[in-house]
């Protein structure tokens, strides 16, 4: 089983929910850039947005709900209509927020629904 399945299994055992895979994008660091990177299709913020934020100690759950994007200046790459997301894994003032978008800055840690160890 691969990394995303099992972190998917994991909540649905321990949150008594039914997530599938196809709900969620998942990311590893970047290997150049400290980051999780992510380019999510626009069509998935007509729903709740789940991401996966891997790390080989740990993996964040963010539940992102539908209509939470209204006016955040994300950055859309129109040659694959989504959203492009760089959030930064560097420890420190910057850390869980976009630093790719326009207005970068986002922060994702109010979003946390779960840190989960391995």
């Amino acid at each position: 089983m691969d990394a995303k399945n099992k972190l998917i299994g994991n909540i649905n055992h321990t949150q008594g929910t039914a997530l599938k895979a196809s709900q969620f994008s998942f990311a590893n660091i970047n290997k150049s850039k400290n980051v999780w990177w992510f380019n999510i299709p626009i069509s998935k913020f007509s729903d709740d947005v789940h991401l996966l934020l891997n790390t080989p100690d740990y993996a964040y759950w963010v539940h992102l709900p539908r209509g939470f994007a209204k006016g955040v200046p994300f950055r859309i790459r129109p040659d694959k209509n989504a959203v492009d997301l760089e959030i930064s894994a560097n420890p420190g003032d910057r850390y869980l927020r976009d630093v790719k978008s326009k207005g970068a800055g986002f922060d994702f840690e109010p979003y946390v629904k779960e840190k989960i160890t391995k």
